[in-house]
């Protein structure tokens, strides 16, 4: 499984959003999530994946953007 297609079932889950919905272009603005949220979101990605995000300021406004953060984390 890609980190993408992990991403996208994991935020359908998490924000209660049909996976058909999501897409790698979908925005974190239009889930609702700010800027308290990205950081949650990453630190729970973070556990899930066994990594360590080093950039947590990275600039990151789609799950496409989150999924790179994660893979240049491996």
């Amino acid at each position: 499984m890609t980190t993408i297609s992990a991403l996208l079932e994991l935020v359908a889950e998490k924000f209660d959003k049909n996976l058909d919905e999501l897409t790698p272009e979908t925005t974190l603005e239009s889930l609702g999530i700010d800027s308290l949220g990205k950081i949650e979101l990453i630190f729970d990605l973070e556990d899930h994946f066994r990594v360590r995000v080093l950039n947590e300021d990275a600039k990151v406004d789609t799950l496409a953007d989150v999924a790179a953060l994660i893979d240049s984390a491996q």
